[in-house]
């Protein structure tokens, strides 16, 4: 199975994992609704001071302590982040909900246990070994629609991907990212958390799932997503539906590949 290496920085802003640049084997993520394969590049993460907010997809109202990230870049008609950045279905951003639980995902684990290395603004350390398929939730289902990133440019060339289900840190770990904060250590300033973009309007944009409502039964989590700015909507407003989309294109985790 590959696994990545790169480095976890505190912005100042937000925790930023960047895969290493001169890395000789590359991550493609296809498949599912994507028309291109993107090469993955860079984990962003996302989360509240208490466990009531962080997340910066809503479901159905509800906002999860923290969300993960995943960006890649279109790497059939781009060279780069940079370049894929402004153009049309430029990137993909992958959403992984981070639920607390007593069972960790051991890839996450990895990362966390670096947190007490990035306290500051500027500080960074070295990830190795991460398995981004390891990382995912095991689901095929999930929620798509195009919008923007959402760190500073939030450039409206993404193609967001929700997935049907959560993964799962610790009190302990979620205590420990918490600590971190967004000056340096002579100057902390505040705490890192509360970094979601503030909710966004729906601006007609649809959102497509694989989700069978029919069948699946309808729980908080399986009632359709509220973008960030429309919450507690009704979920017929959202044009939920498969749209003519194939279930059986949902499998992103088959679809992470390499070069």
């Amino acid at each position: 199975m590959l696994q990545i290496s790169g480095t976890l920085h505190n912005t100042g802003q937000s925790l930023v994992f960047r895969v290493e640049k001169d890395t000789k084997q590359h991550v493609n993520i296809s498949s599912g609704p994507l028309a291109y394969r993107y090469q993955f590049e860079e984990i962003y993460f996302h989360y509240g001071t208490d466990n009531n907010q962080g997340s910066e997809h809503h479901i159905h109202g509800y906002s999860f302590p923290g969300e993960i990230q995943l960006y890649g870049f279109n790497k059939e008609l781009y060279h780069n982040m940079s370049e894929a950045q402004h153009k049309a279905q430029g990137i993909v951003g992958i959403s992984l909900m981070l639920q607390i639980g007593d069972t960790p995902n051991p890839e996450l684990r990895i990362i966390t246990s670096a947190f007490n290395k990035v306290l500051y603004k500027g500080s960074s350390t070295p990830i190795r070994h991460i398995s981004l398929r390891s990382l995912l939730p095991n689901t095929e289902q999930y929620m798509t629609y195009e919008g923007s990133t959402t760190h500073p440019g939030c450039w409206e060339s993404t193609v967001w991907i929700i997935l049907n289900k959560p993964i799962y840190i610790t009190k302990q770990e979620l205590y420990a990212l918490r600590k971190l904060m967004q000056g340096s250590e002579q100057t902390p300033k505040a705490p890192l958390g509360n970094n979601a973009r503030p909710l966004q309007a729906l601006h007609h944009r649809t959102v497509r799932t694989n989700i069978d409502f029919a069948n699946t039964g309808v729980s908080k989590w399986h009632q359709g997503p509220s973008l960030r700015g429309v919450t507690r909507t009704p979920p017929h407003q959202h044009r939920l539906g498969t749209n003519g989309m194939d279930p059986g294109m949902a499998s992103m985790i088959g679809a992470v590949s390499t070069d």
